[in-house]
């Protein structure tokens, strides 16, 4: 399996603290969308990107990586990324369990905030999430 992680929506908000993280674990995050198989992928939820809209990366990264674990990065607090991202998540992703790393339950899609990215706990979930 590839220790390769795709970023696939990356934003400066998101893209120094998760490049350390996964460096930290053993990852390298790529921004090219050839890897074929990836350890995971992670989708920035901000409002702008040049990769596309947030609905439109998720739609790539459904047909392009069906399978792999989807971490999900955002600015919002929990509550609100449930209520709006949960929405968008499980249109694209029917059926697929949504969950923060300090849930402490088994998720198919993973929503990290920038603080998470700083606590054991995330890097344990991180560590087990990713393939």
């Amino acid at each position: 399996m590839s220790k390769e992680v795709v970023l696939a929506r990356p934003h400066p908000f998101i893209r120094k603290p998760m490049t350390e993280l996964l460096a930290k674990l053993g990852y390298t995050p790529v921004t090219d969308s050839g890897t074929a198989k990836p350890a995971g992928v992670i989708v920035s939820s901000s409002v702008t990107s040049e990769a596309g809209s947030f609905e439109d990366v998720l739609k790539l990264v459904k047909r392009t990586w069906a399978g792999v674990p989807l971490v999900v990065a955002t600015l919002l607090k929990p509550e609100m990324a449930i209520k709006t991202l949960g929405k968008e998540l499980e249109l694209i992703f029917p059926g697929k369990r949504i969950g923060f790393p300090s849930d402490g339950q088994k998720v198919d899609i993973l929503i990290v905030r920038p603080d998470d990215l700083k606590t054991p706990l995330a890097e344990r979930v991180m560590q087990g999430f990713l393939k």
